[in-house]
């Protein structure tokens, strides 16, 4: 029969030195990783909160708003951990993020959905709409006429008449179409 010895090796965290201002010296921990062990979880909370709108913000515009209430979560529930109207713990600060999480869904999905939505306003305004010209000849709602912008030849129709040499300004752009009105 053979034998098989594990030798666990100890956990650095429980071989730490606490050192004169009170924080862990962990054993083979390089500087970066000394000084993330020495961050509170307020810090922690805040560097992860200002990631998770970074991501929000920069990287998805603002597509999903999932990140930007955990985030704003997380910076709220950091700065009153700050403060010590929270206490530092794990417990406190999951229920906290959560609540504050929904809490800010509830207070800001409407005005935030309301700014992503599409405008209603379907009209081409690609220096189109407004524009003013004068007529080479009168037009009617039977007989359209024609207009040159851009090099290209244009419709010209109206819903009254309206006499030759006369200004128009266009309140509607289709394909092709311009529909004007007399420029008052």
């Amino acid at each position: 029969m053979v034998q098989i010895t594990l030798q666990l090796a100890p956990c650095p965290l429980l071989l730490a030195t606490v050192r004169g201002n009170g924080t862990r010296q962990v054993p083979g921990a390089n500087s970066m990783e000394q000084l993330m062990l020495d961050l509170s979880l307020s810090q922690w909370l805040f560097m992860i909160g200002v990631g998770l709108l970074v991501i929000e913000i920069a990287f998805l515009g603002f597509a999903t708003f999932v990140l930007l209430f955990v985030g704003l979560a997380m910076l709220a529930t950091g700065g009153l951990m700050t403060f010590e109207l929270l206490p530092q713990t794990i417990n406190s600060a999951v229920i906290t993020v959560s609540l504050l999480s929904i809490g800010s869904a509830v207070l800001l999905w409407k005005p935030l959905k309301k700014i992503q939505s599409p405008s209603k306003d379907t009209n081409v305004e690609v220096g189109l709409v407004g524009h003013r010209f004068q007529l080479e000849k009168g037009i009617s709602p039977v007989a359209p006429g024609e207009h040159v912008y851009s090099g290209i030849k244009w419709k010209v129709v109206s819903d009254q008449t309206i006499a030759k040499a006369a200004y128009v300004k266009v309140v509607k752009a289709d394909v092709g179409q311009l529909t004007v009105e007399p420029d008052d």
